[in-house]
């Protein structure tokens, strides 16, 4: 009776482990490697539209800024599907890729996560003062004070990982598993004092920033909303201060729409880093770390389908970007105005 209950163990273990190596198969290796392919090529021609038009605009700077950060990201990505594949992984080589991508791409993953969530945050709050301040905040948000805000975000989220840095490496270390030595994770003697910084830093900025993010775009709205009031009851005989009006109304469409996919697709990354705070095995070689790998893969194609979707929002919404985008590919141009 012990024997069968230890086989019926066995075998939906196996069969848990098996449903898992699919899991990952279908959204690392199709959906996900697909999805940052097309990724890449989006933002690519995202950035060459914009430097086509110029980057001498506030949204036209904070826009490229984003399509370098989301190409980070995609390509950490990518990298994280060839780690994470269930095939790489029983191949009888000397490398324990989960750590591997851990140090070489998990942390450039994050870090770019938050570059796009602040810049995005960044760009709303801009859109949210133009709004409310139209005469005097284009003379406080000019170009040179945007270059140096998206420098300082770069900056500022780099420098979070350096605790991370200080504590890990790449080292050949002996596995008892396989009793033999295999390259995977170091830790240097002073990573006691060090361990965890930069996660709980991770942590602080990507929950702050999803919450601003979200109260700026409730913010935006209603104040789109007010001036659509006040414009129809006080502006009505007035031609240019409707059409000058109607070119903000635009752009902070625009700002919500991209704000609003970003709050979205972040909701499974804050979830997730949440859920590792107060779940200290829900981690790198803890207990639950296959379902850590699973999830996080999952929390990645969400921030795979955010970072590849922007041009179509772009395209939709700015006839801008649409007639340059159109010019770009030699197709001529019809009723863009």
């Amino acid at each position: 009776m012990k024997e069968m209950n230890t086989s019926s163990l066995f075998n939906d273990h196996y069969q848990e482990i098996i449903n898992w190596e699919m899991l990952s198969l279908v959204n690392n290796t199709v959906l996900c490697t697909l999805i940052g392919l097309m990724g890449l090529v989006a933002n690519v021609i995202n950035m060459l539209v914009f430097v086509r038009q110029g980057l001498n605009t506030s949204m036209n700077i904070s826009f490229f800024s984003m399509a370098i950060s989301d190409i980070v990201r995609i390509l950490s990505v990518e990298w994280a599907n060839i780690c994470f594949n269930p095939y790489i992984e029983k191949l009888q080589v000397s490398i324990m890729f989960d750590y591997l991508f851990y140090v070489t791409g998990g942390w450039a993953v994050i870090c770019a996560c938050r570059i796009t969530l602040h810049i995005s945050l960044y760009i709303t709050v801009e859109r949210c003062l133009c709004i409310v301040f139209p005469l005097t905040i284009r003379k406080v948000i000019t170009i040179t004070r945007t270059k140096i805000v998206i420098v300082l975000i770069y900056f500022a989220n780099v420098l979070t990982l350096i605790p991370e840095y200080m504590t890990v490496y790449l080292a050949w270390v002996y596995d008892a598993k396989t009793n033999a030595t295999v390259l995977s994770v170091g830790v240097r003697d002073y990573g006691v004092r060090t361990k965890g910084i930069t996660f709980m830093l991770h942590v602080v900025l990507i929950v702050i920033g999803l919450f601003c993010i979200i109260v700026m775009t409730t913010v935006l709205v209603l104040q789109l909303r007010r001036q659509r009031k006040w414009r129809m009851k006080n502006s009505s005989n007035s031609f240019s201060k409707t059409s000058l009006t109607s070119r903000d109304r635009k752009a902070a469409a625009l700002v919500i729409a991209v704000a609003t996919a970003v709050a979205v697709c972040y909701i499974p990354i804050v979830s997730l880093s949440l859920v590792t705070v107060f779940v200290p095995d829900f981690y790198i070689g803890g207990k639950y770390f296959l379902y850590f790998k699973e999830s996080w893969a999952l929390a990645f194609l969400s921030g795979i389908i955010n970072s590849s979707s922007n041009i179509i929002i772009y395209y939709h919404m700015s006839s801008k970007f649409k007639e340059t985008f159109l010019k770009l590919f030699g197709r001529k141009v019809v009723n863009m105005k």
